[in-house]
């Protein structure tokens, strides 16, 4: 609990940045020619009387590809993120006392 209440400000404060750039760039993504020839063309799960037209495997590997890439990837985003900002910040303190 008390890792919880660490710096939460600041970490909140990442993954608010992170999600809203990452939704951003998906309403980007929704103006894009690709997603309206999607849009018009629509996708089929298959008739009433006819099978769907995709692989069953498939119908139980995409939501889990939904998953990781809608959690996945601005976790990964942000871990990059902070790793980068601890780097900076290491290198930012070892230059400060070698030189003061």
């Amino acid at each position: 609990m008390k890792y919880l209440q660490f710096r939460w400000k600041q970490r909140l404060l990442i993954v608010l940045l992170v999600s809203i750039t990452m939704s951003i760039l998906m309403m980007g993504l929704e103006l894009t020619d690709w997603a309206v020839n999607i849009n018009q063309t629509g996708y089929s799960h298959g008739d009433n009387d006819t099978k769907p037209n995709i692989p069953p495997i498939l119908m139980y590997v995409l939501p889990f590809i939904k998953e990781i890439i809608l959690i996945g990837v601005p976790l990964f985003l942000t871990l990059i993120w902070i790793k980068i900002v601890n780097i900076i910040k290491r290198m930012s303190s070892h230059n400060k006392t070698k030189h003061g």
